[in-house]
């Protein structure tokens, strides 16, 4: 294992005291960032790093991220404790076992099953490549709400514990609506909930349309579980809407950004007939301000939220020239408070797959080929 280590300290905005928690606080002087690498050993393996960690998930306790290859149908099991890729867990395409040649997000039950998604589909299978059971969406009937045609999950659903019950972002890709949905398959129930604000991601997702095909740039959508409540939030404004999966109720979040705008405003040409004007469009929108999902820290109870105003390339179609951007932070409390927000300078680009670890925030990086992850430590004096 390799390890390259740096120190970066620099003033940080943060709270004066519990009694002016209802302000925006503005000394931040006792807080400090550091900032170290580490890599990933794969002794005599490789981790295919393709397609970055896009389809990869996190274990509950925060010990293990899974990675899936495409090429090879595996699962790679990396030991974040001990950062060594610790197995490649291999998976069938095809037969009754098998889980496609498409996917595109995985969700984790338990310590040793994984979700994978197809077409009409889901299948839950175990490490040894069974599956278990097939979660159907076409051709199932629920009652309750209508599953509408074109409807399918945007992103990896959360399964509950019992693997009953899966909850995710219901997208139509056609009408441009989203919905929460609840899909209860022991009682063979569907329960959808409005997303509000949801409806202007249409204003921001850019189509090309070409010679009978096209292709989409839709905006980022996020959803993540943190003491049995989902956080549901999107790229193009600040406002998290909680979802208590006890009480089957949800409620918005609305704060104030202070650095930067708390949402895009801008209006845009979303729908193109070129490829220079696809590229183009999608760069413009990306210059506005754009917000990642929460990330919460046990250790030190509260949320992280970067958000970020990308930098245009002088080549916006080339995929080899790397992206920059300007990044911020927010950290908000258990009760979603901003207790402060700062610009990070050390940051030239939006963090792709990050999480928090330890009370450190982890950030992936691409070293070489290598899977290395930049750990980003607030110190609080």
């Amino acid at each position: 294992m390799k390890t390259l280590l740096f120190a970066i300290s620099m003033l940080f905005l943060f709270s004066c005291g519990r009694e002016k928690e209802e302000k925006l606080a503005d000394d931040f002087s006792n807080i400090t960032f550091s900032f170290d690498t580490v890599m990933v050993d794969s002794g005599d393996d490789f981790i295919n790093l393709k397609y970055g960690l896009w389809i990869s998930a996190i274990s509950k306790d925060h010990k293990y991220l899974y990675n899936w290859n495409r090429e090879t149908s595996e699962l790679d099991r990396v030991n974040l404790d001990l950062l060594v890729l610790e197995e490649k867990i291999k998976f069938e395409k095809e037969g009754p076992n098998g889980v496609g040649d498409y996917i595109f997000w995985i969700s984790l039950l338990g310590t040793d099953q994984v979700l994978f998604p197809s077409f009409e589909n889901m299948g839950l299978l175990n490490f040894q490549g069974e599956k278990l059971r097939t979660y159907k969406l076409i051709g199932e009937k629920f009652e309750g709400d209508t599953l509408q045609e074109f409807e399918s999950f945007s992103n990896q659903p959360i399964i509950s514990d019992d693997g009953n019950t899966l909850f995710g972002i219901l997208g139509n890709w056609k009408e441009k609506s989203f919905y929460l949905a609840k899909f209860d398959y022991e009682n063979k129930t569907l329960k959808k909930h409005e997303l509000p604000g949801f409806e202007k991601l249409a204003d921001y997702t850019v189509t090309l349309n070409s010679g009978g095909g096209g292709m989409m740039i839709p905006p980022e959508k996020g959803i993540t579980e943190v003491g049995g409540k989902l956080i549901i939030s999107n790229s193009i404004f600040n406002t998290l809407i909680v979802y208590d999966m006890a009480k089957d109720s949800q409620y918005q979040v609305e704060y104030e950004n202070k650095l930067t705008k708390s949402g895009k405003s801008g209006k845009y040409v979303t729908e193109v007939d070129s490829e220079e004007d696809f590229y183009r469009a999608a760069s413009e929108i990306g210059q506005e301000i754009n917000f990642r999902n929460p990330i919460w820290d046990n250790k030190n109870q509260r949320f992280y939220r970067f958000s970020y105003e990308s930098i245009p390339k002088e080549n916006f179609k080339d995929e080899e020239e790397k992206e920059k951007s300007k990044v911020y932070l927010t950290i908000l409390d258990n009760d979603f408070k901003v207790l402060g927000e700062t610009f990070v300078k050390e940051l030239q680009s939006s963090p792709a797959k990050h999480f928090v670890k330890d009370g450190k925030i982890w950030i992936y990086e691409n070293v070489d080929d290598e899977l290395g992850f930049v750990r980003m430590t607030i110190n609080y004096e």
